[in-house]
């Protein structure tokens, strides 16, 4: 993530944060800490090029540890400015790891030392940030394994040699785990580094023009909606639809409301492909890609059977309806069939909805009773 996406995750902060001295902070120790990590699988950076937005791992928990010992240290001094490292009572340094804090010694109440910390500003953000790492939905996120980026385990390159160069011709990207809230960031994060790959391998042999991309975005309206949401997935994809095919990248937009799709990216499709749609506001975003005397063909839309699509757009010479080949299996996207669910018998069982009940506080989905 850039400091921004990081910043709005972590804590909540945005630009509008930027006088905040934890703010500052915050940026200041993102940067320290990734230039710590310096030891780099694809190769060191030059120092005076990391920022807190180079995409270089650090570890969450050093961070909170930091920020933690701030809030909580004792020092010899109650002058904010002369309390520092070496001006703390520390008794144990704790464990960032185990996410043990540094303990201190109690400070006093009778205006002597030791003082308390005069950094009360990190609290909101330290505590914001541990309830972070402990919720298991974001595991995923800060357990990244052998990702670290040093030189015995794996980096970047290594997670686009394994989502694009390989035997297969199709990768795909299961964000059904994500949690809602993580899913812009997510979305636009997966955009915005491919986008960034084929841009700065524009010259390579193996990627960029030389090897294109077709990225198809599974839910569409859920993360590139037109009111307001879904900011960091919605400037990615953006930018993919009105620069990606310079550098050999390019985009498929899937939605049950393409009335809902933000206008730029509408503005930037070439080609429509429109299954049943009923709402009028639906209708009209294709309607208004085709010829005007073919209009009687757009107004079949609500009475397409499953798998038929009316295509309109560049990549077709006129527009037409033509009958999809279902998929074989069935996805489990597919209806339920009410009345074989319906006519069973359920027994009624009193550790019925148990594993249900624990998914949810684990925010782990279970199958059979295995996770």
């Amino acid at each position: 993530m850039n400091f921004d996406e990081l910043a709005y995750f972590l804590v909540g902060a945005t630009s509008v944060d930027e006088n905040k001295p934890q703010y500052r902070m915050l940026r200041e120790w993102i940067t320290n800490y990734k230039k710590e990590n310096n030891e780099l699988k694809a190769g060191n950076i030059n120092e005076v090029f990391i920022t807190a937005d180079s995409p270089i791992p650090f570890d969450i928990k050093k961070l909170w540890h930091k920020m933690n010992w701030w809030v909580n240290a004792t020092f010899t001094t109650s002058n904010r400015m002369d309390q520092n490292e070496e001006t703390a009572c520390e008794i144990d340094s704790g464990n960032a790891e185990e996410l043990i804090p540094a303990s201190f010694k109690p400070y006093a109440t009778n205006n002597q030392a030791p003082y308390k910390s005069r950094h009360e500003e990190y609290l909101q953000y330290e505590s914001k940030i541990l309830n972070r790492i402990k919720d298991s939905r974001f595991n995923f996120l800060f357990s990244y394994e052998e990702y670290t980026g040093k030189k015995e385990e794996k980096d970047l390159h290594d997670l686009l040699n394994h989502w694009i160069s390989n035997e297969k011709k199709l990768t795909i990207l299961d964000l059904s785990g994500v949690p809602f809230e993580l899913l812009d960031i997510s979305v636009g994060l997966i955009t915005r580094f491919l986008y960034d790959s084929m841009y700065w391998g524009r010259f390579e042999d193996y990627t960029g023009k030389k090897r294109p991309l077709l990225i198809a975005y599974e839910e569409a309206h859920s993360y590139l909606s037109n009111d307001g949401k879904g900011g960091y997935s919605r400037k990615a994809v953006e930018a993919v639809f009105k620069e990606g095919r310079k550098f050999g990248l390019g985009a498929l937009v899937i939605s049950q409301r393409p009335s809902e799709i933000s206008d730029t990216i509408l503005a930037q499709i070439g080609t429509y492909l429109a299954l049943r749609l009923t709402n009028s506001k639906d209708k009209n975003i294709v309607k208004a890609s085709a010829p005007d005397n073919l209009f009687s063909l757009i107004d079949l839309l609500p009475s397409l059977r499953i798998g038929e699509s009316i295509v309109v757009g560049e990549a077709i010479n006129i527009p037409s309806r033509v009958r999809i080949k279902l998929q074989h299996p069935r996805p489990e996207s597919n209806d339920p069939d009410l009345v074989e669910s319906w006519s069973k018998n359920h027994p009624v069982k009193e550790d019925n909805y148990m594993h249900v009940v624990n998914a949810l506080r684990e925010q782990r989905l279970r199958n059979n009773g295995n996770s």
